[in-house]
């Protein structure tokens, strides 16, 4: 199995995750959900794209060198100096700030890596904090607890669990935990606090112990961004989901959202995607989610994740004119982006489906609306989706006139 190294020490799986972040303007850190940062390269207050690049690439360089936090200030400078950005707070704090927030996750999320490739063998986890007198009193509570790596106590629970965090976990097999007299512990209470904004508004809910943002696997919102965004919606009320999604699903994040959907059609057409499974393209927003608890408060929405499943994404692939799916194939490509950026949104209360009605028009159907058609709580290996089992299109009169149609946003 691959060796488990220590933070600091150079290993490519913390190096690929710094590299392959996009960059992402942000005026504060938090403009972005915690599990965006995963994929999503962002410093507060950076706005400019080539002050972000090189950013990022003065991170990468210290990770790939094995440099310090003082070889890195040379780096900010230098980028500080090229784009004339005035930052907030001092030079040494907030360079800290950037190089440990950045290099602790890229070191956790690159061990997450290798303790998924090597989990057959050391499948247990155990909490380990740095022993000191600087560790948080929640996080010295949880040194020593050992749960099996898929446990869901790591999906939130996974270092770092905050700012300046230096928590790690080491990797058991069933020998280990024999010959160390250690045992599975029992589930802590699942405690949790709300973040409340300046304005007196809650906007998030987090467990208690771990600083807004930070309540994500690092390695699962690299490997499986959608997976990480849908662990965490889930844990949220319905009234703050769509508040996430909406400035979660940022212009980089929409890349990878997209990108992973391109990869997934790949495997599917190679027939070397596994069976059954299913691939996340988007997330119902706040403007639909507020629409259903409105005009179906029964519908016991289990998940505000859209995804195609691997039967429908074949048929995507059959050219419409062989009797498949009548979306060209640049269309399904982009499928992400036209569930993201849709005309309107409706419920269709007989057939209890949504419907979204994309921008645009798709080329030989004009004079009639593309049309995909949406199927809550269906199950996957994955856990529940909303499905998208249907891409055609609809006659614009058709879709006024038709009975149980209910608009759910935007408008015709």
């Amino acid at each position: 199995m691959p060796t488990i190294q220590p933070f600091g020490v150079r290993f490519q799986e913390a190096i690929d995750n710094l590299r392959g972040k996009l960059p992402e303007a942000t005026l504060a850190w938090d403009d972005l959900a915690g599990v965006v940062h995963g994929k999503v390269f962002a410093v507060a207050g950076a706005t400019k794209a080539d002050l972000l690049r090189d950013l990022q690439a003065a991170v990468v360089k210290a990770k790939e060198s094995g440099g310090t936090i003082t070889s890195f200030r040379k780096d900010f400078d230098a980028a500080v100096a090229e784009h004339g950005w005035t930052y907030r707070g001092a030079r040494g704090w907030r360079t800290s700030v950037i190089f440990n927030a950045n290099m602790r996750s890229a070191a956790m999320a690159g061990r997450w890596a290798q303790i998924q490739a090597g989990k057959d063998r050391r499948p247990f986890l155990q909490y380990r904090t740095a022993g000191d007198a600087r560790v948080r009193p929640q996080h010295r509570a949880w040194n020593g607890l050992v749960y099996p790596v898929d446990d869901a106590f790591w999906q939130t629970h996974y270092p770092p669990n905050g700012w300046g965090c230096r928590c790690t976990v080491r990797a058991y097999s069933q020998g280990d935990l024999d010959s160390k007299g250690l045992q599975v512990s029992e589930p802590i209470p699942a405690e949790t606090r709300e973040v409340i904004t300046r304005d007196g508004e809650i906007k998030d809910r987090v467990p208690v112990g771990i600083d807004p943002g930070w309540d994500h696997n690092v390695g699962t919102s690299w490997i499986a961004p959608e997976l990480a965004l849908g662990q965490k919606l889930a844990r949220l009320p319905r009234q703050l989901q769509g508040i996430l999604v909406d400035k979660t699903v940022s212009p980089a994040f929409q890349r990878v959202l997209e990108g992973n959907w391109k990869r997934f059609r790949t495997a599917v057409a190679a027939g070397e995607a596994t069976a059954a499974s299913s691939q996340v393209v988007g997330f119902l927003d706040s403007a639909t989610l507020e629409g259903l608890a409105s005009v179906a408060p029964s519908l016991g929405l289990q998940s505000t994740a859209v995804s195609v499943l691997d039967d429908q994404a074949r048929r995507f692939a059959v050219p419409p004119a062989s009797g498949g799916g009548c979306w060209p194939a640049d269309w399904v490509d982009d499928l992400p982006g036209t569930l993201r950026d849709y005309r309107a949104v409706l419920w269709d209360a007989n057939a209890g489906r949504l419907v979204v009605i994309p921008q645009g028009t798709i080329p030989g159907a004009e004079g009639r609306l593309p049309q995909l058609t949406l199927l809550p709580n269906v199950a996957t290996k994955q856990g529940a989706t909303v499905s998208v089992v249907r891409a055609d299109t609809v006659a614009a009169e058709q879709l006024r006139n038709a009975g149980g149609l209910v608009l759910l946003a935007g408008k015709l």
